[in-house]
């Protein structure tokens, strides 16, 4: 008899603290939580007309913020037959056109080499970084080594 008073006591008070139900909470103020900024590079092939060339395809996802941001491409690539002989080159994408908002995105980069031409079939090292100050995290890249394909 006493265990069924000590919970019958127990029970009416956990029921006088129930939770309030939904309706009665207040809505949530502010923009909602920001989509994490990704970066991921797609394909990657040497311009057939202009073999100082690579176009880069890369998909990437930054919040709707209205700070600075931006898309870096850059890519390297050694010559198998002379170690001394890189090619390289970088192309950042104006803040203007990096599109934030929340949606994934695709963008195709032309990087031209600074220094020689392409050589299809041989490695290179492709990064793909997408800054978006205010977002969490602030930046994202993606790297991978990948064989040049021609055209």
């Amino acid at each position: 008899m006493q265990r069924w008073i000590v919970l019958t006591v127990l029970t009416s008070a956990l029921t006088g603290l129930a939770v309030p139900a939904v309706a009665d909470a207040p809505a949530p103020t502010g923009d909602p939580a920001p989509a994490a900024t990704v970066a991921a590079i797609g394909e990657v092939r040497i311009d057939p007309r202009i073999p100082g060339r690579v176009r880069v395809d890369v998909d990437y996802l930054c919040s709707v913020a209205d700070e600075t941001r931006s898309l870096t491409v850059s890519v390297e690539q050694r010559d198998p037959e002379d170690s001394s002989s890189i090619a390289f080159g970088s192309s950042r994408t104006a803040e203007a056109d990096v599109i934030c908002d929340g949606t994934r995105q695709h963008r195709q980069v032309v990087v031209q080499s600074k220094t020689v031409n392409w050589i299809p079939g041989a490695d290179a090292v492709v990064i793909a970084t997408v800054s978006d100050i205010g977002a969490t995290p602030s930046a994202f890249a993606d790297s991978r080594r990948v064989k040049l394909a021609a055209g």
